[in-house]
């Protein structure tokens, strides 16, 4: 194989590896970013207004990296075909790989593009099992209560008050309106985390005393469900000293419970992606 097949051979790869990660956590709509990023990844202690626009302009940013790296597959893709045509050298073995992770890739644009709008949105909700009603209502109410949430920061900046912390997650409050378990299929339906994975335990945590293990997924904490490392953080934070607390995990596909200090438990999540 010459040399510039190879190239665009790695090229490709690249990319592709670069697009999967992209494309593997579903991208926050215009009108639902507050319920898919966590808010730990801005400045809790910044003004309400900072933080709204850092908000937008992370939903701006991780938008127009898709974008890029659509066109620069599509682009990969047309010196394919005149390499198909101009040389013999390419192996079956690599120009099949090359399809399927083409067709792949075309798949979760597709997905994404769908999931952009109204329709596409409830679509999504329907296919992972919930009636088109309810998936029209779960919908509605995504825009409702991010639309609360925008009120709330406004009404808070118009009268030096601080806002009402409620109205500010429409997440919580989509699910307090769901229940857990129809909330957990919808962070399933929406490709979203609805469990802790525990990457490492740190050494002379209270989850090594516990026996916590690599690869454990937490999915309860005193008796709370937990979807994901930010609702786990908060719980340890407000649980009271000197208190043993259950926690729920699921191991190799079997429901078990471990007993730890209450506190931080001592895990990072780092290498997962917290889902079951």
């Amino acid at each position: 194989m010459n040399s510039k097949v190879i190239l665009f051979a790695i090229s490709l790869a690249a990319v592709i590896a670069a697009a999967a990660a992209v494309f593997s956590v579903r991208e926050p709509l215009p009108n639902e970013s507050a319920l898919a990023i966590p808010s730990n990844y801005f400045d809790q202690s910044a003004a309400t207004e900072d933080r709204v626009l850092a908000l937008e302009a992370a939903v701006a940013e991780e938008r127009n990296a898709r974008l890029l790296l659509e066109d620069e597959l599509q682009a990969l893709y047309d010196e394919l075909d005149q390499l198909r045509s101009g040389s013999d050298e390419v192996s079956e073995e690599l120009d099949a790989e090359i399809q399927q992770q083409r067709e792949a890739m075309r798949e979760r644009a597709d997905r994404f593009r769908a999931g952009s709008t109204t329709q596409g949105r409830a679509d999504t909700l329907i296919e992972a099992g919930f009636a088109p009603d309810r998936a029209e209502w779960i919908v509605q109410r995504e825009s409702e209560l991010q639309m609360d949430s925008m009120q709330a920061m406004f009404d808070a900046r118009q009268s030096g008050e601080r806002p009402d912390r409620s109205r500010l997650d429409p997440d919580q409050a989509l699910r307090a309106e769901l229940g857990d378990a129809e909330y957990e299929q919808y962070l399933e339906a929406n490709g979203r985390s609805t469990s802790v994975a525990v990457g490492s335990v740190l050494e002379s945590s209270p989850g090594q005393r516990a026996g916590l293990q690599s690869g454990d997924q937490i999915v309860g904490y005193d008796g709370q469900r937990v979807f994901s490392y930010g609702e786990l953080s908060d719980q340890t934070m407000s649980a009271t000293p000197g208190q043993s607390v259950v926690v729920d995990i699921v191991r190799d596909g079997i429901p078990m419970q471990v007993v730890v200090d209450a506190g931080p438990i001592g895990i990072s999540n780092r290498g997962f992606r917290g889902r079951r």
